[in-house]
C-alpha cells in the first residue's frame, strides 16, 4: 500500500464517512486513465481500513454532483484480483457482490460475490456458442465454467450453477440473469473468442484433440470435463517406455495386442476401417485390467473409473463415452458384470455403428448425433460373443484368450508403474501422423498386411481390423519403441476367426443337429414312447433328414436366441431343407411337408443331416468367396 499512500491522501476511516475522499477523487473526472487507477488504489485502501460500500457511496456522490454524468469509473466491475475489467451499466460490481439500484431508489442485490462472463466459446464443428463465466466465493480463488447461453438465459435453469457454487437461487435468478445478459451485451467485442470441439480426436483441419493448443473442449457433462484433464502426460516418460519394451520383450503376445489395439485408436478412421473390438478373456487375477490399463496409458490415466470405464453404465451413458472419445480408444473393463447376455450383441453392434441413437430433443427436433471411429478394448471373465452372435457381432470382434496364463511377471507392481507414468506415447504417435507422408506409407502398409491376411481363411471384416492393428504396431514400432518385436501376421491370426464361424445360421445347424441328437426320446415314434414328441428321423432317396414339428423347430430356435425365419431361407439356398425349390415337398413350395403324427397331417421342417461325404462348409465357401488383393478399402 506504500505506492497507495504516495499518490492518495492519507485517509482515516473517518475520513471516509465524509465528502472529503470522494471530492477529492471527483476532481480527476477529466482525466478517466488516471480516475480508474485511483479508484481502484481508493478502493484498496477503504477494504483495509474495513470500510463498507465504498463503490456505491462513490457511485452516489457522483449521481449528486451530475446525474447524467457518465465516469469511467462508476460503470466498470472494481471485483478484487478480477480476471478482466468489464462495463456494468448501472450495476455495482465489487468485492460485495453485485447491486443495482430500483426505479424507487432502493438498493437490490443481484448477487453476493463476484460473477463475470468472461470469453466466448464456439464449437467449431457445430457452431453452438457458450460462455465461460468466471466467480469468487470468500477468500477462494477464482473459478471458471463453460456454460450454455441457454441456462444463462432461463431463471429456471441457471438454479443449476448452485451445484458448483454460485449463489443462485430462486429469489435472485431472475436478477442474475438480467445481469449477465447486461454484461455479455456491453461486452460482446470485448470478450475474447475461443474455439472449441466436444470430443477428443480427428478436427476437419487435421488436428487431434487434446493436443491443440488453441482449441478448448467445451461438454456438458462435468464428468467428461474432469476426464479431459486426466490425458496429460504425468510422470517420467523414460519410465514408462522402459516398462513397455520390457512387456514387449518378454510379455506374452496378448500384452503387445493391447498395445497394437491402442495405437490403431486413431488410425480406424484415416485408414477407412470400421469401429471395432479387441477383446481380452481369461480367468480372473491373470492381468487383464492391467492389460486395458497399459492401453490407457498409451494416452492418460490408466486408472479404473478415470479414463478407463467398466460395462456397469448404462446404453446412453455408453454412448455418451464413445461421442467424448470419438478417435481414442474405447476402454471398458470388467464384461461380467453384465447379467444379460443377450445385450451383449446390443452393445457390440451400437458401439460398432460408430454413431449415437437419434433422440429427440426437448425444444423439438432431433438431438445432435454423437459420432466415433475407434477401437473398443474390453475384458472380461468369458468371451463377449457366444452361439447365437450374429455374424455381424462376431466379425467386428478380434477374440483373445489366454485361459489361465498371467498376462504380466509383475502385475501389480505393472500397474503402480502405469498410474504414476502414462500420457507420453499418445502425442508423440499423433505427430508423427502429422508429418507429410506417412499417411500414405500407412496406407500401403497396411493394404500390404490386408493382402497378406487375405489369403488366410479370415472373415473380411477381421482381416480389416487386424491389418490396422498391424500397420499400428509397425509404426509404433518403428518410431516409439525402436525394437524388433512387431506383431506379425502369424501371430495375430491365430485370434481371428474364420468365414465359416461367422455363419450364424451355419452355427445354428451345427447346434440344431447337436442338439436332436442329445435328444433321442423326442424322436421316438414307437408305440411305446412317452412324453411330447418332436418328430422323426426319415430317409428319402438315400438322404438322412430330422423332421421337426413346425411349432416346435421355431420355439427352439427362438429361445436359443436364433432367426427361424433366417435359418429356413439358408438352408434352401444351401441344399440342406426337403421343399419343391429342391425338386421335392409340396406343389406350394412351402419350407415345411406335413407328416401324419396320431392320425393327422401336421407340418414338419426336414432338416438333412450331415453324412461322411459331405464336404465341409469351409470347402463350400472357398468355392464361390474369393476376394482378390485389389478389393481393398481404398
Amino acid at each position: 500500500m506504500s505506492e497507495a499512500k504516495q499518490l492518495i491522501p492519507s485517509w482515516t476511516f473517518d475520513d471516509f464517512l465524509t465528502e472529503r475522499p470522494y471530492e477529492w477523487l471527483y476532481q480527476q473526472k477529466d482525466n478517466k486513465f488516471m480516475l480508474q487507477i485511483l479508484l481502484q488504489k481508493m478502493q484498496a485502501i477503504a477494504k483495509e481500513l474495513k470500510v463498507t460500500g465504498f463503490m456505491k457511496t462513490w457511485a452516489a456522490y457522483v449521481e449528486s454532483k451530475s446525474p447524467k454524468a457518465t465516469i469511467l469509473g462508476n460503470n466498470q466491475t472494481m471485483f478484487p484480483n478480477q480476471p478482466t475489467q468489464l462495463d456494468c451499466g448501472s450495476y455495482y460490481a465489487d468485492e460485495f457482490g453485485v447491486h443495482r439500484t430500483n426505479e424507487m431508489g432502493a438498493e437490490v442485490e443481484v448477487i453476493s460475490h463476484p460473477l463475470m462472463p468472461v470469453k466466448r466459446v464456439t464449437n467449431i464443428e457445430t457452431f453452438e456458442e457458450k460462455l465461460e463465466i468466471a466467480y469468487q466465493r470468500g477468500r477462494d480463488a477464482w473459478k471458471t465454467l463453460t456454460v450454455s447461453r441457454e441456462l444463462l438465459a432461463s431463471a429456471q435453469k441457471i438454479i443449476s450453477l448452485s451445484r458448483q457454487g454460485v449463489a443462485v437461487n430462486s429469489e435472485n435468478a431472475k436478477e442474475v440473469v438480467r445481469y449477465m445478459g447486461v454484461l455479455e451485451s456491453l461486452n460482446y467485442d470485448a470478450l475474447p473468442r475461443q474455439d472449441s470441439v466436444s470430443h477428443m480426436g480427428w478436427l476437419q483441419d487435421g488436428q487431434f484433440m487434446p493436443y491443440v493448443k488453441d482449441v478448448s473442449y467445451d461438454g456438458d457433462s462435468p464428468e467428461f470435463m474432469h476426464m479431459y484433464e486426466e490425458f496429460k502426460p504425468t510422470g517420467d516418460e523414460q519410465t514408462w517406455l522402459n516398462l513397455a519394451k520390457e512387456v514387449r520383450k518378454s510379455e506374452s503376445i496378448p500384452a503387445r495386442i493391447a498395445l497394437a489395439a491402442s495405437f490403431a485408436s486413431p488410425l480406424v478412421q484415416i485408414l477407412g476401417g470400421l469401429p471395432f473390438f479387441v477383446h481380452f478373456w481369461g480367468e480372473t487375477g491373470c492381468g487383464k485390467t492391467v492389460g486395458l490399463m497399459l492401453a490407457a496409458s498409451v494416452w492418460g490415466n490408466p486408472d479404473v473409473g478415470r479414463y478407463v470405464k467398466t460395462f456397469s453404465g448404462t446404453k446412453v451413458s455408453q454412448e455418451l463415452y464413445a461421442g467424448f472419445c470419438c478417435n481414442l480408444p474405447i476402454l471398458f473393463d470388467e464384461l461380467q458384470v453384465i447379467s444379460d447376455r443377450k445385450s451383449f450383441d446390443d452393445i457390440v453392434y451400437m458401439l460398432c455403428e460408430g454413431v449415437s441413437k437419434g433422440r429427440g430433443a426437448k425444444e423439438g427436433g432431433l438431438q445432435i448425433q454423437r459420432r466415433w471411429s475407434s477401437c473398443i478394448i474390453t475384458t472380461g471373465e468369458m468371451p463377449i460373443t457366444q452361439g447365437n452372435s450374429g455374424g455381424g457381432a462376431v466379425a467386428r470382434i478380434v477374440e483373445v484368450n489366454f485361459g489361465g496364463m498371467p498376462l504380466f511377471r509383475d502385475a501389480r507392481g505393472t500397474a503402480n508403474t502405469l498410474k504414476e507414468n502414462y500420457g507420453f506415447a499418445g502425442p508423440k504417435f499423433i505427430h508423427l501422423l502429422q508429418k507429410d507422408g506417412i499417411i500414405d506409407a500407412l496406407k500401403a502398409l497396411q493394404k500390404k498386411f490386408y493382402t497378406e491376411l487375405m489369403h488366410e481363411d479370415v472373415q473380411d471384416k477381421q482381416v480389416l481390423s487386424a491389418s490396422i492393428l498391424l500397420a499400428a504396431d509397425a509404426l509404433a514400432t518403428k518410431a516409439i519403441f525402436k525394437d524388433k518385436h512387431a506383431l506379425t501376421v502369424d501371430e495375430i491370426k491365430g485370434y481371428l476367426v474364420s468365414r465359416t464361424e461367422t455363419d450364424v445360421n451355419l452355427r445354428c445347424y451345427q447346434w440344431l443337429v447337436g442338439f436332436c441328437a442329445a435328444n433321442p426320446r423326442k424322436f421316438d415314434t414307437s408305440d411305446s414312447a412317452l412324453g411330447e414328441c418332436w418328430g422323426q428321423y426319415k430317409e428319402d432317396h438315400g438322404v438322412s433328414y430330422v423332421c421337426i414339428n413346425k411349432s416346435i423347430f421355431e420355439d427352439l430356435l427362438k429361445n436359443k436366441g436364433f432367426s427361424a425365419g433366417a435359418f429356413i431361407d439358408w438352408a434352401r439356398r444351401k441344399g440342406m431343407l426337403r421343399d419343391t425349390f429342391y425338386g421335392v415337398g409340396n406343389k406350394n413350395n412351402r419350407p415345411t411337408k406335413s407328416i401324419v403324427v396320431n392320425g393327422k397331417q401336421v407340418p414338419h421342417y426336414w432338416i438333412k443331416l450331415p453324412d461322411e461325404d459331405d464336404r465341409t462348409e469351409q470347402e463350400r465357401y472357398k468355392e464361390y468367396v474369393e476376394v482378390e488383393p485389389e478389393d481393398m478399402p481404398f
